[in-house]
């Protein structure tokens, strides 16, 4: 069996399974659902330990023979205690979750207005933007953080929002390349399925129209006969119906409509925990193969993300996923 590694960097110092100040537990956890990736570290407390708030910190773990990247953010709260020091730290995106901002975007697609807050304003250093739907107009109001506002926005494209391992942030349809595998009885260790009833078969949006007829995009009051309504899915009585005003056209309502229907929360999903793959990241595919009930092997997302390692428990990886 491989022996575990793993390599903290904090600021410009270096701690590693070699040195004396050892992990005595970590946890790592990301999610495609919640805005921050967060970090937790138990040390023993070397004599040349330092740490400050705001300190950069990085997180590798791994075997003997490699390592991967699993976490980057910054220090937000040290615990000082006699024999150990307790480290929480952060991701870039917790400052989405507090910043607050007017803005109006004129003819912007859904990637310009990602560059615009993420990376103009904040500062945030970024992975992927795509471009995604394009509006006539959007706005984003302070009276909800900007990180709710841009979530919503990911979802009318249909898209996933995240800050990968490098803290660097993604804002893309999900294009997955690349599949891990994990067996039983080889490396899984749990495995849960949740499966709810599809309630909900189809979305209507209800848009926001010009005034002047056949001028589309270009007009800007909202005074008209004419409806904007955007479909997906079966027509039946267990329609979900959305007014959003940011569709100004047919084709944008029914896009929206889509990406909403597609990512309603009635999808079989559920919990695998592995032995500890630090090579596992949000996005990615996990296929899960030589179950005992053969329904249950098959590929799917990955949407968070828990690494641990300690004494106790060794290093273990938790997975949520949900099916494509």
């Amino acid at each position: 069996m491989l022996k575990v590694s793993y390599k903290v960097k904090i600021d410009q110092l270096n701690y590693t399974d070699s040195d004396k100040s050892q992990v005595i537990d970590l946890r790592s956890h990301s999610s495609l659902n919640i805005p921050v990736n967060s970090c937790r570290i138990i040390l023993g407390i070397p004599k040349d330990l330092t740490i400050n708030l705001e300190d950069s910190i990085s997180v590798e773990l791994g075997d003997d023979k490699t390592q991967s990247l699993v976490f980057t953010g910054k220090v937000n709260s040290v615990d000082w205690g006699i024999d150990s020091v307790i480290i929480y730290a952060d991701s870039s995106f917790k400052s989405l979750t507090t910043a607050r901002l007017n803005v109006l975007f004129e003819k912007p697609s859904a990637g310009d207005i990602i560059k615009d807050i993420v990376q103009s304003r904040l500062k945030l250093p970024v992975a992927k933007i795509e471009d995604g739907l394009k509006f006539s107009v959007y706005t984003l109001g302070d009276r909800y953080p900007v990180y709710d506002q841009l979530q919503h926005l990911a979802r009318q494209c249909g898209f996933d929002f995240y800050a990968d391992t490098e803290d660097k942030a993604v804002f893309a349809q999900y294009n997955a390349t690349t599949t891990h595998e994990c067996k039983y009885g080889e490396d899984i260790l749990t495995y849960t399925l949740d499966q709810v009833n599809k309630t909900i078969t189809g979305v209507e949006i209800y848009g926001e129209s010009p005034a002047s007829q056949g001028q589309g995009e270009q007009a800007y009051s909202w005074l008209t006969k004419k409806e904007v309504k955007g479909t997906a899915g079966s027509n039946s009585a267990m329609m979900l119906r959305l007014a959003d005003p940011t569709a100004r056209t047919q084709q944008v309502a029914n896009k929206i409509a889509a990406a909403v229907l597609q990512n309603l929360p009635q999808k079989p999903r559920g919990t695998l925990k592995v032995l500890g793959n630090p090579k596992v990241k949000l996005g990615d595919v996990i296929q899960v193969t030589q179950m005992p009930i053969s329904q249950q092997n098959g590929k799917f997302k990955i949407t968070g993300v828990v690494h641990t390692l300690n004494r106790r428990s060794g290093f273990c990886t938790l997975i949520n996923w949900e099916q494509v």
